[in-house]
């Protein structure tokens, strides 16, 4: 996506640098332009709002605008009715706390872009007005329900667009998904198809709710990952807490695990203040919890039974993905929690 990151002020030129990089970071084309007074490296000057406007509306599909909404409401508002509908229109604090969908503009699904982007930048999103049909299918409302990580959250305006236009959209699990399929979609594969529609060529765009990062389903696909996978953990005391990481992502990646679908790291209580265990939950951004070594009933020093009885336990007596594995002194279990997935 080609977007304009907007800023009037020193405080909001710093916040506009930080915004584009997330942004870039995700492959999209974004800028900086600050008002010509408060300008640096990176960031392109301007010295007339409404001339930047006129420049940029046809080529670009978001603006996002660093300031108050009223000052930016001032002149963009009628700039929008003189020119019709254009770029969609977000707006956010120079603190970055909140984030405003303005305009959609030409955007489909501006909501849940606008809350996909607030997570990602840590800011609450303010949701004016829905703008969108109740009935519609919101990809990232069903995300939030049911616990999925989307892998690419600008994928979510994809689907949105699609449906906006009339055309189908497909959905694709590895899990049956209970409740009754939304308006204008229509499953594909072994658990989602209607066995009654016969085969034929899946739709161009389509959700895939997935296990296996290798395997698109769709030319055009927002893919979701389950968190629903724990990793059970045994080490000695003063490990190597890069040892220990690079240990989950061997154990992950070499059996077609995103580590976005690890929910929680689980020990045995004796590692309860091991820094490399805790580590390792905080680089994966989830919770950290132990098991008393009664509640696991195994060998004080058998870490490979440590660590997949904590896993099993943790996933809630689930499915076992990877039993106990590693060197020993590290070891690494994964299992997967029951899923189950509802519209």
């Amino acid at each position: 996506m080609k977007i304009s990151v907007i800023s009037f002020t020193r405080a909001g030129a710093k916040k506009n640098l930080e915004l584009a990089a997330v942004l870039q970071e995700k492959n999209h084309q974004a800028a900086s332009y600050s008002w010509h007074a408060f300008t640096g490296r990176r960031l392109i000057p301007f010295k007339s709002f409404r001339l930047l406007l006129e420049d940029l509306w046809d080529t670009q599909e978001v603006f996002l605008f660093l300031g108050e909404l009223e000052q930016i409401a001032g002149v963009y508002v009628p700039f929008l009715k003189e020119k019709g509908e254009g770029p969609a229109a977000v707006v956010m604090d120079e603190e970055g706390k909140f984030l405003i969908p303005f305009s959609k503009g030409r955007m489909q699904g501006l909501n849940g872009w606008c809350r996909q982007l607030a997570g990602l930048v840590g800011a609450a999103p303010v949701i004016l007005s829905r703008g969108e049909k109740a009935r519609r299918f919101e990809v990232d409302a069903f995300a939030r329900k049911n616990g999925l990580y989307i892998q690419d959250l600008f994928r979510i305006q994809t689907v949105a667009e699609a449906l906006a236009a009339g055309h189908t959209v497909g959905v694709y699990s590895d899990y049956p998904v209970e409740g009754v399929m939304p308006e204008g979609m229509v499953g594909v594969g072994t658990v989602m198809a209607d066995p009654g529609a016969g085969e034929g060529r899946p739709p161009e765009c389509g959700i895939s709710i997935t296990d296996d990062w290798e395997a698109p389903h769709f030319e055009k696909e927002c893919r979701m990952f389950p968190e629903n996978v724990v990793l059970g953990i045994f080490c000695r005391e003063g490990c190597d807490a890069l040892g220990l990481r690079q240990l989950a992502v061997s154990t992950l990646a070499g059996n077609h695990i995103s580590k976005e679908r690890v929910c929680a790291v689980y020990s045995s209580a004796p590692l309860a203040k091991e820094p490399a265990v805790a580590q390792l939950a905080e680089w994966l951004d989830v919770p950290f919890f132990t098991y008393d070594p009664e509640q696991l009933s195994v060998g004080d020093g058998d870490g490979a039974k440590i660590c997949s009885r904590c896993a099993q336990l943790g996933s809630g007596d689930g499915i076992c993905l990877v039993p106990g594995q590693g060197d020993g002194d590290m070891m690494a279990a994964v299992y997967e929690k029951k899923t189950e997935l509802s519209f």
